[in-house]
């Protein structure tokens, strides 16, 4: 996979194809991915810094929580992963669309000289109500634009059946986009790349979709055991009604 160094982006600047893209410059996720033909947000230069991140306690011992605000959903990280604010915006360019989400974690964001991140974890939405098709829309449209490189050749992917499980008592669906990766690969384009999307039922018969997208067999890869632990830990963040974002047009949240 290309290219997958942090980049700052103001409003005024190009977004750059197959980067990871951090920050409020990013179109607003209100609607996920499938939605961005039709509904077009200004870039904005507003910044996080100085957004209070409320205590939310994280149910695996020694672990922290990172959280949505305007999806109201909340998830464990371990300790050691970077949490920006939860108004931050992260995603993806490449192939002519984009990809972003919030409540952002991140495993070694300035690895490979500072040009690649190895694990990038958040917080989306799907119009799709059942659980098994949420997911895989959402893993179609990551992997799609996290499979187009703008040095090499781009990767390919295979979708994994849907896995049908419970998380925190409620039904849901995973699905692990596989991408193999073209040569030459290094520190900052692996061999192999996982996207791991878990969708559970929201409101308005839509889904909250959690996305983790991960360097696999490389030295410090997040390990199988580790990324199950984070997104079997997806919950309502059980923010108040004032601190969550009420927009009707945000798709797929537990807000309300």
């Amino acid at each position: 996979m290309s290219a997958l160094g942090l980049v700052a982006i103001l409003a005024a600047a190009a977004l750059v194809p197959a980067h990871t893209i951090p920050g409020t410059a990013l179109p607003a996720d209100d609607y996920g991915p499938q939605d961005t033909a039709t509904h077009t947000t200004a870039p904005t230069t507003t910044t996080t810094t100085g957004v209070p991140k409320q205590q939310i306690a994280a149910l695996t011992p020694g672990w922290q929580t990172a959280y949505s605000i305007n999806r109201n959903a909340a998830y464990d990280a371990p300790a050691d992963w970077t949490v920006p604010t939860p108004t931050t915006i992260v995603g993806y360019e490449g192939g002519g669309g984009h990809v972003v989400m919030s409540g952002a974690a991140e495993w070694q964001p300035k690895s490979c000289d500072g040009h690649h991140t190895k694990a990038l974890a958040g917080v989306t939405g799907s119009k799709l109500g059942d659980p098994a098709a949420a997911a895989k829309d959402i893993a179609g449209s990551w992997a799609k634009v996290v499979a187009s490189n703008d040095d090499r050749p781009n990767s390919t992917y295979t979708l994994s059946p849907a896995e049908t499980l419970t998380i925190q008592g409620k039904p849901a669906a995973h699905i692990t986009a596989t991408l193999a990766n073209p040569g030459p690969n290094d520190c900052s384009h692996p061999a192999v790349s996982v996207v791991h999307t878990i969708a559970v039922p929201g409101n308005k018969g839509q889904s909250v979709v959690m996305v983790i997208y991960a360097d696999q067999n490389v030295d410090g890869a997040v390990t199988d055991d580790t990324l199950r632990q984070m997104y079997t830990t997806l919950r309502p963040a059980g923010l108040a009604l004032a601190d969550c974002k009420q927009d009707n047009e945000v798709v797929g949240t537990w807000c309300g």
